[in-house]
């Protein structure tokens, strides 16, 4: 499935603004304690389920020191908790594992671990699962914030006392009580701090998006009126990306529902065949051939799948 406006917003927020002060935010360690080192790329290792993520948000961290191997972090957001999130992180984890190196030395391996930041919801990403009377031991210890249950208010404190970044001023309208004027307005002092315009509007830009998934947008539209918002090209982009993507997957069901009344169950090839074209035209297209064809067969000679 294509990424919402919201899984765009996230990865941005945590890979573009300021990643140190993010994953030290989210593992709650001093950010030189982590040693970020960049994104590591992950084209070809793709999250079980989803298709090909370029620029995935998997941390490279060297632990200063050097006694330990580098971390491969796995990053994960999610708009409502996935009850398989678990089974999906271990086979992804296992992939990196066995996929990416740290260096070209012979058996060289990544040390592999996983965060997941529920935006709404309350996710289980952890389990521990132990065979009675054996040694057995299936375990995955997941760093995982559920937002929803943090407080904006002591978010915003600890920004406003140089505990935490101002990269993090996004996040806020994600948090229990984002949505109150009180914390808008403490929220636009910090924005105003940044000398950068550019980013102020990306702050602002990302906090409305978040403030959408969480359910109080219009309090934010109202509370950042007149305060020379404007929302950045790059959300403006996701937004229109996800309305053509909105149409597309219309269309896409179109085609299959007409397959589907006229000719009984479509297979499996066809089937995926349509969902993975993206052209809007060829689709719109492809709905008057499956009107118009006698069989399958037809269907397939006069669409060319």
């Amino acid at each position: 499935m294509p990424e919402n406006p919201f899984d765009k917003a996230a990865r941005f927020a945590a890979a573009q603004l300021d990643p140190p002060e993010f994953l030290a935010w989210l593992l709650e360690v001093p950010a030189e304690q982590l040693g970020f080192s960049g994104w590591l790329d992950t084209r070809g290792i793709p999250f079980p389920g989803e298709p090909d993520r370029v620029g995935d948000t998997v941390a490279r961290l060297d632990p200063p020191g050097g006694s330990e191997p580098p971390c491969a972090l796995a990053i994960e957001f999610q708009i409502d908790p996935d009850a398989l999130m678990f089974g999906r992180l271990l086979g992804y984890l296992a992939d990196l594992w066995t996929r990416l190196k740290p260096d070209t030395e012979r058996g060289s391996r990544f040390d592999v671990g996983a965060a997941v930041v529920n935006l709404t919801g309350t996710g289980r990403a952890s389990r521990e699962m132990h065979l009675p009377g054996t040694l057995v031991l299936t375990q995955l210890r997941v760093a995982e914030r559920n937002l929803a249950h943090e407080s904006a208010d002591d978010m915003v404190g600890r920004i406003e006392a140089g505990a935490l970044g101002r990269s993090l001023l996004p996040w806020l309208p994600l948090l229990a009580g984002g949505g109150e004027a009180t914390i808008i307005e403490r929220w636009k002092r910090l924005a105003d701090q940044e000398p950068a315009t550019r980013r102020r509007a990306e702050y602002a830009g990302l906090a409305l998006v978040f403030a959408e998934a969480s359910g109080c947008r219009e309090q934010w539209e109202l509370g950042l009126k007149g305060w020379n918002v404007r929302e950045s090209q790059v959300v403006n982009a996701w937004k229109a990306e996800a309305r053509e993507e909105g149409r597309t997957e219309g269309r896409t069901e179109a085609v299959l529902v007409m397959l589907e009344e006229k000719f009984g169950t479509v297979p499996e090839d066809l089937a995926a065949a349509v969902r993975a074209t993206a052209d809007l035209d060829k689709l719109r297209q492809w709905v008057g051939v499956a009107v118009r064809a006698d069989t399958l067969a037809a269907f397939r000679a006069a669409a060319g799948v």
